[in-house]
């Protein structure tokens, strides 16, 4: 008998008595529920932003999301459709329901009764790169933090860098016609290797736009979503020729497991990773222009005459994109959009206007370049306080900023 009550405890049974079920709340009954529809890459984002705001005593707010492509998240937001009721809702909790809780941990989901409409769309890109309609009138756009994207192979690879030609060819003919015309390049001649995501994805968009490859011509097995792709990596049977795309920030999460390759752009005489070093974690390179894989995070919300119809929604964009915001929360908005991989628009030094165009010089409103590198690997700059003032620049947020 012994033994057995030891089995059912092993196999997660409850001997003499039902084991409690654990309560999954609806997602209405949260403290002032945000409902957001964003890209997988943008999760994390959710997460640590979201268990920041459960917990912003000048206005606490749930960030409640589900996750899908961003030219799904477009349509849905254009449309003004609902939510569909196929989707996962999630949500970040509080430091009283569950105070280990860290964005590395899976989200606790909530239950909901349709029909459900989002208060914030999201796309991690330009939305002209899913369709051509403009906005409608009753939907705002916010340009957000960069995001940065990578062609990533297993760890232990001694590939460390392609070129725009070359991710042109692989991608775009497939390893398999390479080798039937003779032109086969290695070590990417495996075409069960290539692990791409599906057409509404970001992240195949971009990539697509970066190496003017169609989206809907890419060679490769067609994924739904990053940790599929992971998973295709890290689980690939020929490691050496499994290369596959992803978000800078979920590879940042994976570096014990994965490489990131530098990037040659067409045109360009050198490779460069998102950061200085293969090491770093400074998106130097991406924020001066030198590494060229990168789109803005856009984010969508409703306004009447230009007036949002739900201003804890706009107050949640305005958060993510750096803006001044009333009342001040109890954290730093820009050191969590950092802390996910992301980039914030006041530590860019370039832009452009469409996915995958020319570069030019940028100048954000106010520099937070110091700021972020420190949040992310380590600043340079000089430090300052109300007793020891800049010799050059001004001093913002103990550093001595550029402007």
């Amino acid at each position: 008998m012994r033994n057995l009550v030891r089995l059912g405890v092993m196999a997660g049974l409850w001997v003499g008595s039902a084991r409690p079920a654990l309560a999954v709340p609806d997602c209405s009954t949260l403290p002032n529920p945000i409902y957001l529809q964003v890209g997988d890459t943008q999760v994390n984002l959710m997460k640590a932003l979201g268990r920041k705001l459960r917990d912003n005593t000048a206005k606490p707010i749930t960030l409640v999301w589900a996750s899908t492509g961003s030219c799904t998240n477009i349509a849905t937001t254009y449309g003004h459709t609902q939510i569909a009721s196929t989707l996962v809702m999630s949500y970040a909790p509080s430091i009283a329901e569950n105070p280990t809780f860290v964005p590395s941990n899976t989200a606790p989901t909530c239950a909901y009764t349709m029909p459900v409409y989002v208060d914030i769309g999201n796309s991690a890109l330009f939305n002209s790169a899913c369709t051509n309609a403009a906005p409608p009138a009753n939907v705002n756009l916010t340009i957000g933090p960069r995001q940065g994207y990578v062609l990533a192979m297993p760890k232990g690879t001694d590939q460390t860098a392609i070129t725009a030609e070359e991710a042109y060819f692989v991608f775009g003919f497939g390893p398999t016609l390479l080798q039937a015309m003779g032109a086969a390049i290695a070590p990417w001649t495996d075409e069960a290797q290539l692990a791409i995501r599906t057409t509404t994805k970001s992240t195949l968009l971009a990539w697509a736009a970066n190496i003017t490859v169609l989206a809907a011509k890419w060679h490769g097995v067609k994924n739904d979503t990053s940790t599929m792709v992971v998973a295709a990596l890290t689980g690939s049977s020929n490691p050496s020729a499994a290369i596959g795309i992803l978000g800078s920030e979920v590879y940042d999460g994976l570096r014990g497991s994965l490489t990131a390759l530098a990037f040659r752009a067409f045109e360009q005489y050198a490779a460069y990773y998102p950061d200085s070093t293969a090491t770093s974690r400074d998106k130097k390179n991406l924020r001066d222009g030198h590494y060229t894989v990168w789109s803005p995070t856009i984010w969508m919300d409703y306004v009447t005459n230009g007036i949002p119809d739900k201003p804890d929604a706009r107050y949640v964009i305005d958060l993510i994109a750096g803006h001044e915001v009333t009342p001040a929360p109890n954290f730093d908005a820009n050191v969590v959009v950092s802390s996910v991989g992301l980039t914030p628009d006041c530590a860019m030094r370039v832009q452009r206007s469409f996915e995958g165009g020319p570069l030019s010089l940028y100048k954000p409103p106010t520099s937070c370049t110091c700021k972020f590198e420190a949040t992310v690997d380590a600043s340079s700059c000089a430090t300052c306080s109300a007793g020891a003032t800049c010799a050059t620049g001004v001093c913002r947020n103990g550093y001595c900023e550029e402007f």
